[in-house]
């Protein structure tokens, strides 16, 4: 409660120090000390800082959280005098002012307390050299003050009293609003909560447990989706998947749980069709207002399986866990019913990244051949409203690409700035109509620099995934559409001839090397990193170039439900593809001054949050 007084009274504030500012979005880059809102435009951006300090404070814009080669912003108010510049640190020192002062302030205010910056800027500023430009990628934030003014503006500056940073959606049409919808008055809770279990001290472990939907004499929509994260868990617990059982289950086993790989499980906890999720950066979820997720129908789940994913790199032993859900019911409907799609490359060895790359592309497909059978009673299509991109440590970016009859449509979502530790769903400005028989292919480019050997696709954190998890409306006969290449299929960048053994896995470290002689008896695992040059690009990139076009299978099914046993495929060709932007704009403008802001941001209707995290697991279960 007080948290909100006190943002309500920084609002207050804002508004005072100059007129009509309604900022759009906001977050907490400091708890009790600093505070970010903003409101952005096509081409500006406006932000508002308020850090409880009278001294300087520092706002900016960084490739990846550190100083070196960050955007940097500094301003304080002295005697009544305003102090702002547009800067650029080259390392741990003082910012030095930039050359280009593209950032515009706009007023500046010390209230004896607080201290409150607001300036403007163009989103892409064409100085290459010293602006980073703000786009719909994940942008990292850095943040500073002390306590103190500076002595001037031109000297070195004190170093700061407190620093940090942030991964943020700052052009986003759901995450970090301000506006939240109304609860009805009928909303009632469910928590699906982890029972304090004792985390074992591996540095990964699936965990487990079941619980009972309570008995509703009515169908209702969820609406909301908030993670409950135990206080100091907010590292530990990596992400949460949610799944629904539609096949009767015991009574008995609610409350049971356990490591979910282990063979005393029930069977009947191999309920594997993803209801909700929730990764790590991300928070709560409100459903469009006309969607909602069913449950208390007939047809609706009756049990529930959470299963946590603890990442525990030192191995700690101590730790006790009740993380998990609150869900917010209603009896008032909305229009449609939701549901989750998976699409991506299965986790699995066939997700092959050499080591040394800086930069290598993984391709996972959901072909024509699945969405045209599962989507068959469909012909109308379905409307994707939301997405979630999910990487492991190497991620870079994601595309999520989208193709009919071989023409290119504009991607579904994207993130050029990928960061692990944020991963937080997008809303899309605009409603993607899929049809039958439509391509989606998720794409992700990882930097696999600090690795000496291989790394495959995998549930652990230093593993890999290649997933985008998209939300839809009316819901369809398919909840995982993923592909993987077979790795005998891309055997031959190690030389020709080479005879492998005939096992029916994609596991690099089980098939093993028959011939040629001087391989015999390694496995694929041993023979990919002794016997191929990685350090050759020409060689990685034709790795890359089998790994996307050799012929793959592919999942493609309802969970536990149907499976349309797609046959193996060959990637089709893309006849047209997306035509490249021209967003170089900056040698077709004239230098001038950062126009202001109009006014707030126009919203879609239903953009009031972000989506969840979903099945990336369910390949090895």
């Amino acid at each position: 409660m007080f948290r909100v007084i006190l943002i309500v009274l920084l609002v207050t504030f804002s508004t005072a120090i100059n007129g009509k500012f309604v900022p759009t979005h906001s977050a907490v880059l400091d708890e009790d000390n600093y505070y970010l809102y903003w409101l952005y435009t096509k081409e500006t951006i406006t932000f508002e800082v308020q850090a409880k300090t009278t001294g300087y404070v520092g706002f900016g814009i960084s490739p990846n959280g550190g100083m070196a080669n960050s955007d940097i912003v500094i301003g304080w108010v002295k005697d009544g005098q305003k102090y702002f510049k547009d800067r650029f640190a080259t390392g741990k020192s003082t910012p030095v002012v930039d050359t280009s002062q593209d950032w515009t302030l706009v007023t500046a205010s010390d209230n004896g307390t607080w201290t409150s910056l607001r300036f403007t800027r163009k989103l892409k500023t064409c100085d290459t050299k010293q602006d980073i430009d703000i786009t719909e990628s994940t942008a990292r934030v850095i943040w500073s003050y002390h306590t103190a003014d500076p002595a001037s503006e031109t000297g070195t500056l004190p170093q700061h009293t407190k620093r940090g940073t942030k991964s943020l959606q700052l052009l986003s049409y759901g995450a970090g609003l301000l506006k939240t919808p109304t609860i009805p008055d009928d909303a009632i809770y469910f928590d699906i909560l982890q029972p304090n279990v004792s985390v074992p001290s591996d540095d990964t472990t699936y965990y487990c447990a079941g619980f009972k939907i309570p008995e509703y004499s009515q169908k209702h929509h969820v609406i909301k989706m908030e993670p409950v994260i135990q206080k100091g868990h907010e590292t530990l617990v990596h992400h949460i998947l949610v799944y629904a059982c539609y096949k009767p289950v015991n009574d008995s086993l609610h409350g049971f749980h356990g490591v979910c790989q282990n063979k005393n499980m029930p069977k009947e906890f191999n309920c594997i069709s993803t209801m909700f999720a929730w990764a790590i950066g991300g928070g709560a979820f409100y459903f469009p207002e006309h969607t909602g997720y069913p449950l208390g129908a007939e047809d609706s789940p009756k049990f529930l399986i959470i299963e946590t994913h603890f990442d525990n790199p030192n191995k700690r032993s101590d730790y006790v866990d009740a993380s998990g859900f609150r869900l917010t019911l209603t009896t008032k409907l909305r229009q449609y019913d939701a549901a989750i799609l998976a699409n991506g490359h299965a986790v699995t060895h066939g997700e092959i990244i050499p080591p040394g790359v800086a930069n290598f592309k993984t391709v996972g497909i959901c072909p024509s051949q699945c969405t045209s059978q599962a989507m068959a009673s469909q012909p109308q299509g379905v409307k994707v409203f939301a997405a979630l991109l999910h990487s492991h440590l190497l991620g870079r970016k994601i595309h999520v690409r989208h193709i009919r009859n071989g023409t290119e449509l504009p991607l579904i979502s994207f993130d050029n700035e990928y960061d692990f530790n944020y991963q937080e769903g997008r809303m899309l400005e605009k409603e993607v109509t899929l049809l039958p028989g439509d391509e989606i292919r998720t794409e992700c480019v990882t930097d696999s620099t600090s690795r000496t050997s291989l790394t495959l696709g995998g549930e652990s954190t230093n593993d890999e995934m290649c997933i985008s998890v998209l939300m839809l409306y009316p819901p369809i006969n398919l909840t995982d559409c993923s592909s993987s290449v077979i790795p005998q299929n891309v055997v031959d960048i190690a030389g020709p001839n080479m005879d492998i053994s005939e096992e029916q896995t994609t596991k690099l470290n089980v098939l093993h090397v028959l011939g040629p002689a001087q391989f015999a008896g390694q496995t694929l695992y041993q023979l990919f990193n002794s016997s191929v040059n990685w350090k050759d690009d020409v060689t990685v990139r034709r790795f890359e170039t089998l790994l996307a076009t050799r012929p793959r299978y592919v999942s493609c099914n309802v969970f536990g439900k149907i499976d349309y046993k797609v046959p193996m495929f060959m990637p089709s060709n893309i006849t047209k593809p997306l035509p490249v932007e021209n967003n170089d704009l900056c040698n077709a403008t004239t230098p001038g001054t950062t126009p202001q802001p109009s006014g707030g941001s126009t919203f879609m209707a239903q953009s009031i949050a972000y989506v969840f995290m979903t099945v990336f697991l369910v390949f090895f279960r």
